[in-house]
C-alpha cells in the first residue's frame, strides 16, 4: 500500500472538514423554507411599524384616525406598504374607538420571544402563527402643545 504525501493527506482532511461543516450548518440552521418565512414575518412587522407611524402622522394632521389604509396613500408625504408581501392581501385595519384601532396581519411562524429581541420598539410586535391583531392608539398629545 502506498503512503500518501503530506499535501494529499492535508487535502483529504480539509475536504472532510468542509463537508462536515456544511452538513452541520444544514442541521443547525433552519431549512431555506423556514428562513424565507422568518424573512416574510420580519417584513410584516416592519410594514406594521410603518403603518402605525403613518397613522400617527395622519392623527397629528387630521386629529382623527384614517377611515381605512387607503386614506394614508392619499395623505401627502405618507406611503406605507399596506399589503402582505407574500400574499398581496391588505393588512386588516379597523377603527375600534375614536382614539384606538386594531391592526392585523397573518404570520407564518410563532416569534413571540424572538420578536421582542429583534424589534424593541415602543409597540410590542410579539406574535404567534396565524392571524394576529394588535390593539393600538395614536400618540397622546402633550399638554404643553395644547397651550
Amino acid at each position: 500500500m502506498k503512503k500518501l504525501s503530506g499535501a494529499k493527506s492535508l487535502t483529504i482532511i480539509a475536504t472532510v472538514v468542509v463537508v462536515l461543516s456544511i452538513i452541520a450548518a444544514i442541521l443547525i440552521l433552519d431549512p431555506p423554507g423556514m428562513q424565507r418565512q422568518r424573512r416574510m414575518d420580519a417584513q410584516r412587522v416592519k410594514d406594521l411599524e410603518n403603518i402605525t407611524y403613518s397613522i400617527d402622522v395622519y392623527w397629528e394632521r387630521q386629529k382623527t384616525l384614517p377611515p381605512d389604509l387607503a386614506a394614508l396613500d392619499r395623505e401627502p408625504g405618507l406611503k406605507a406598504a399596506t399589503k402582505d408581501p407574500q400574499t398581496g392581501i391588505s393588512y386588516d385595519y379597523r377603527v375600534t374607538a375614536p382614539k384606538s384601532y386594531k391592526l392585523c396581519a397573518v404570520f407564518a411562524l410563532d416569534c413571540s420571544d424572538e420578536t421582542q429581541q429583534k424589534y424593541p420598539s415602543s409597540r410590542k410586535w410579539s406574535h404567534g402563527a396565524g392571524k394576529q391583531c394588535f390593539d393600538l392608539k395614536p400618540p397622546a398629545k402633550s399638554d404643553k402643545n395644547d397651550e
